[in-house]
């Protein structure tokens, strides 16, 4: 894969049915900048022997997580991923923003997409990869004083990577146009 650039990270809620079959995405929203996406599965191997040989060998995605790297971790994405609440509260003069993460916090499950750039044959193509059914964790965070040099200091959230009601795990595309990537997501994630 000869992939050059990473963009629009979007997001739907989603519910399923596990009796009648079915799932259904919310109304989807667009993320922040993405710096980075690492996905690492889990993936069951699981030889016959036989004959004193190998003689069928069934490969089974398990599950996986995601680490998605972004520019902010903003006050409505910390609602949407971890099920954080978000309330005024005033402060002197201002009115600030209190966000509080508690114990009784359930992240809801979500469907994540993004647009992988690639370069194949000297062509630009837009490789799109949904991820069905995720749920993240509360991130990790450090901090660093400025020094001489700025060493930027950005959020990274963790999910898994679970398989939908109907079994899928991931679907994709690779697009010919940045448009036509967009408009997928959006169809798949019933956005305006």
């Amino acid at each position: 894969m000869a992939a050059i650039g990473l963009r629009y990270l979007a997001y739907a809620p989603l519910t399923e049915d596990p009796v009648a079959g079915t799932f259904e995405y919310g109304a989807g929203k667009v993320g922040r900048k993405m710096i980075n996406a690492n996905i690492s599965l889990n993936i069951s191997d699981s030889p016959l022997y036989a004959d004193d040989n190998v003689a069928e060998r069934a490969k089974e995605f398990i599950d996986g997580t995601i680490a998605i790297g972004q520019d902010e971790l903003t006050d409505a994405m910390r609602t949407d991923f971890l099920g954080n609440t978000v309330a005024d509260e005033i402060v002197g003069e201002a009115t600030v923003k209190k966000v509080t993460s508690s114990d009784t916090d359930t992240p809801p499950m979500l469907g994540v997409a993004f647009i992988q750039t690639k370069i194949i044959d000297n062509v630009r193509k837009y490789r799109v990869i949904l991820l069905a059914k995720t749920q993240f964790g509360e991130p990790n965070e450090t901090g660093e004083t400025k020094g001489q040099n700025i060493a930027w200091q950005t959020p990274t959230i963790s999910g898994t990577i679970m398989r939908r009601v109907d079994g899928a795990w991931k679907e994709e595309i690779t697009a010919d146009s940045l448009a036509t990537a967009v408009a997928w997501i959006k169809g798949k994630f019933n956005m305006t």
